[in-house]
């Protein structure tokens, strides 16, 4: 029987190599995949963070007094709402552009408590503490996830708190992927095996289920071309653009004054345990 870890690294690996397979055939690195889509990205999430049930929960925790470390904090989403509610926010993140948007968003706000470390968790410093770590929808493409955990668990003095889906956003755009692809595609790991890499690290995390509106949403039939030539893999040559757009004129829905990928709702995890600084950890 496989255990927990191999598990992960089957689903890793499965996904990893389909991806790379095809970011070859495009002459594209998987490197500047954030580069390429952090505009969407922030557009699409910068306004959520304080709606989010992730903040909702880990606002019941935060005092001013403390400090919160975010890794993978992307544009800020969550670094932005946590910021106004505690003394200091670290955010680690390896993109530039993506932190580029991040410290934008911080000063037009009037935020000057978040500190940016651009680094991969990984190669973060390993003394780098808060009282509370955070860590968003990060884990998926981490391989080695056991060494990545444990550094987040002595990262933290009180509570670290992992969010995860269960619902891959790929389940929403599976259609336009196979349309193009001919084959499904591999899906990263999912929050209930994280669980179970925790558990057998000897981690006993809570788990609280949670539900977040689908954002893939576009202001224009060019823009939901442009990204989803990017997060679909696609060539960007006037064939494929055309094909493309001739898709989604058909598939996308109308809502509210912009073209929304058909889904409701995305099923997601919150997972908190003690820090190795907490005395019950």
């Amino acid at each position: 029987m496989e255990s927990a870890l191999e598990r992960w690294y089957a689903i890793h690996d499965a996904r990893a190599r389909q991806m790379e397979e095809i970011y070859a055939r495009l002459g594209r690195s998987s490197a500047q995949f954030w580069d390429r889509r952090a505009r969407f990205y922030h557009r699409s999430t910068r306004e959520r963070g304080v709606s989010d049930p992730f903040f909702l929960h880990l606002r019941q925790e935060l005092e001013p007094s403390l400090t919160v470390l975010d890794v993978g904090a992307g544009t800020g989403r969550f670094a932005l709402a946590v910021a106004p509610l505690v003394q200091t926010v670290y955010a680690v993140e390896p993109n530039a552009t993506m932190l580029s948007y991040l410290r934008q968003e911080a000063a037009e706000r009037g935020v000057d408590n978040i500190v940016t470390i651009q680094s991969t968790w990984e190669a973060a410093p390993a003394d780098l503490q808060a009282d509370i770590v955070l860590c968003s929808h990060v884990l998926y493409p981490i391989r080695e996830v056991v060494p990545f955990v444990e550094k987040l668990r002595a990262a933290a003095r009180r509570t670290c708190y992992i969010y995860m889906r269960a619902t891959h956003l790929d389940e929403f755009t599976a259609p336009v992927w196979r349309h193009f692809h001919g084959r499904e595609l591999a899906r990263p790991p999912a929050y209930i095996h994280l669980l179970d890499v925790l558990f057998e690290m000897g981690i006993y995390a809570n788990v609280e289920i949670v539900k977040t509106p689908l954002s893939l949403r576009y202001p224009s039939l060019d823009e939901a071309v442009d990204e989803l030539l990017e997060q679909l893999l696609l060539p960007d040559d006037e064939a494929t653009r055309r094909e493309l757009r001739t898709f989604l004129e058909g598939w996308l829905v109308p809502d509210k004054g912009e073209l929304a990928v058909p889904g409701k709702e995305v099923v997601s995890a919150i997972i908190w345990f003690p820090g190795a600084g907490c005395s019950s950890a």
